[in-house]
């Protein structure tokens, strides 16, 4: 892991955005290193890092094993953290905690380098990105898919290709990519339906819509569309819930 962060590319590469905005940042120091994304500070606030999901330890089921890269990723944190002697900048979305009452923020080094995009240039974990809190997201997205071209960390696992619909295990579970031609779109109370051939379906609550500004639902019909998140098995058909924009991509329209 150590090795990983000493020949990883400087982050000056990516864009602006990747640097810790203008205004004041709170400063702090790691205590604990919990795993890739979560560690606790010296006051003992809950640290989660916005827009990283690491490998799980599974602490609360020891019959489980670690996933893979989970170690890595744990190690990689650590040796970040230790070679800054465990200091960090803090920089606060627009929501400040979570459901289980952890503190959100994006975590810099005192240099200002991005810890979040760092772990991601590396493959050590996948791009997260929850709503209302999408500040970096371009950031974190150009490091993400330098790690999946160089097929680094987590993306040389054969789980985290990029599936046709028609094509994804129907046992599929944790973060999947699938990509495929929209045969329908549906609608309840509370979602919007993207389906797809193969039997998938990304879903966009209502309430997340506002995250998808650009989206005109209506044109995707017969589209080519990819999308990213977690899937999981309702009545034998698959589906991916859709929080944000970043999360979809329209490839081609009406078989343009």
């Amino acid at each position: 892991a150590a090795l990983l962060l000493a020949t990883a590319p400087a982050l000056a590469q990516l864009p602006e955005s990747c640097l810790p905005p203008g205004q004041d940042h709170g400063k702090a120091r790691v205590d604990f290193v919990y795993d890739g994304d979560t560690v606790r500070l010296v006051d003992g606030r809950r640290i989660r890092l916005i827009g990283l999901d690491t490998p799980e330890f599974h602490h609360r089921d020891e019959r489980r094993e670690a996933e893979p890269y989970a170690v890595e990723a744990h190690e990689a944190l650590k040796a970040l953290l230790a070679e800054h002697g465990q200091q960090v900048l803090l920089v606060h979305d627009r929501q400040r905690h979570d459901r289980y009452q952890r503190t959100l923020a994006h975590l810099y080094t005192p240099d200002g380098r991005s810890i979040t995009a760092l772990m991601l240039q590396q493959g050590l974990g996948t791009r997260l990105t929850i709503p209302p809190n999408d500040w970096n997201v371009d950031c974190y997205r150009d490091a993400e898919r330098e790690a999946g071209i160089a097929q680094r960390g987590i993306w040389s696992l054969s789980q985290n290709s990029l599936f046709e619909a028609t094509e994804l295990p129907r046992d599929a579970t944790g973060f999947r990519r699938v990509e495929g031609r929209v045969t329908r779109i549906g609608e309840s109370p509370r979602a919007i339906w993207i389906n797809l051939e193969g039997d998938v379906a990304l879903r966009i609550d209502r309430e997340d819509l506002q995250f998808f500004p650009d989206l005109d639902v209506t044109s995707l019909m017969d589209a080519r569309v990819r999308g990213r998140g977690y899937v999981y098995n309702h009545r034998g058909q698959l589906r991916i819930r859709l929080r944000h924009a970043a999360d979809l991509e329209i490839l081609a329209v009406n078989g343009s």
